[in-house]
């Protein structure tokens, strides 16, 4: 499976080694880690990773899906985030979104529209019959981003996410299929 989506200002696609710099580049803004402390690796762990994803793209199915795209400006290339799908196994093994986009982009409505398009892709091409978006409670924007998709706000439940040391609350969203 080859994916590539495309927006108004954004192409969302698939990584490559080549984007390795890039992609950590973000990953260690302070920006990202504070919601997301384990994406801070070694440059080599980086590689190892978008590696990883470039197998998982031809495997996603209804079931068991890993898709991680990076968020490009559509003017010029330039990966300014990542979106992407994957099972969940710290909530039953569900289907969630994730996603961040570098500080010097941010409140443009990038992510929001990224987001929005990978759900709507996701929903349709696995044929889901629902997505889930988990967002710490003081997480805001990313709250904003799950509200502006269309995600809704279904409980509060206690996760051991991974990159933290005990559990603590996540607000739990979901996005059924029209």
């Amino acid at each position: 499976m080859s994916v590539r989506v495309e927006t108004d200002r954004l192409v969302l696609r698939q990584f490559s080694v080549g984007d390795a710099q890039e992609l950590h580049d973000i990953c260690n803004e302070p920006y990202i880690l504070k919601w997301m402390p384990d994406w801070q690796v070694p440059i080599e762990k980086t590689k190892e990773l978008i590696s990883w994803f470039e197998k998982q793209y031809s495997l996603a199915t209804k079931e068991t899906a890993r898709v991680m795209l990076a968020v490009t400006l559509k003017e010029n290339g330039e990966i300014i985030g990542m979106v992407g799908i994957g099972n969940k196994k710290e909530v039953d093994n569900e289907i969630e979104i994730a996603y961040f986009i570098s500080e010097s982009h941010s409140n443009r409505g990038y992510i929001s529209e990224a987001a929005k398009a990978m759900s709507q892709w996701t929903l349709k091409s696995l044929g889901l019959d629902y997505l889930i978006a988990i967002v710490e409670t003081d997480n805001y924007p990313s709250q904003r981003v799950a509200e502006k998709c269309g995600f809704k706000k279904i409980d509060t439940r206690m996760i051991h996410n991974s990159g933290e040391a005990e559990e603590k609350p996540f607000f739990y969203y979901r996005l059924y299929r029209e």
